[in-house]
């Protein structure tokens, strides 16, 4: 490994990255603003190195963690969004940003000095990051916490407020609806296959709580005699 790869330059990735984000339309703010969630990812995998206290490689899934998304920039949004909001076979589309990321990630850490052998691990992170449960028998640690990282990094306070800066971008959804929504939303933490490890399980609880609390509070509206 050489010092790039030891010493790996965050800051210039995040920086790189969140340039890409900015020049496209649904990336850059609201509900999608990836540069936030990029953001959020990164700090979320930090948290569950820490608290794991187990060996792995930090330098690859801190890398993977700031570029696994990147390739959203080059999705077909019309095939997405429209003015109401996702397309109902949006999901084939939204799911090729996986591939898409890795060349992306690869032409940033040449530029940055990284090594072929380094390289290749982190695309083997961004690629796989979305094939939760099953779809992978045996799966590094590596790929584990960035897989709950990017899961629990939605939970809590931006699983509670990224519903309405959804509805500030689409006309069609009401403030009332994303209330609705928050209340009645599938808790992912719960969902079978979706977390890998318990400590990462353990950090999600915690957010949800704090996201119950806002819901359960902001919810009494709903029981108002106007409604």
């Amino acid at each position: 490994m050489n010092k790039a790869d030891t010493k790996p330059d965050y800051k210039r990735m995040y920086e790189i990255a969140r340039s890409l984000f900015d020049k496209t339309h649904h990336f850059r703010h609201g509900p999608f603003d990836e540069t936030y969630y990029t953001l959020r990812v990164y700090e979320s995998a930090k948290e569950i190195i820490k608290k794991l206290n187990e060996k792995c490689n930090k330098e690859e899934i801190l890398t993977a963690a700031i570029l696994h998304d990147t390739g959203k920039t080059k999705i077909n949004t019309k095939k997405l969004f429209g003015k109401k909001g996702f397309l109902k076979n949006a999901n084939k589309e939204w799911h090729r940003h996986e591939n898409l990321s890795v060349p992306i990630a690869r032409k940033i850490l040449k530029r940055l000095g990284h090594s072929d052998e380094f390289i290749k691990e982190v695309c083997y992170l961004i690629e796989n990051h979305s094939m939760r449960g099953e779809k992978i028998k045996q799966k590094s640690i590596e790929l584990q916490i960035l897989q709950d990282a990017d899961l629990i990094s939605d939970c809590g306070f931006a699983g509670f407020i990224r519903p309405f800066l959804y509805c500030g971008k689409f006309s069609h959804q009401s403030v009332l609806d994303s209330i609705r929504f928050i209340r009645d939303e599938e808790n992912r933490v719960e969902m079978s296959g979706m977390i890998n490890l318990e400590i990462s399980k353990r950090i999600a609880e915690e957010r949800m709580k704090l996201q119950n609390k806002l819901v359960n509070m902001i919810s009494k509206d709903l029981d108002s005699d106007l409604i």
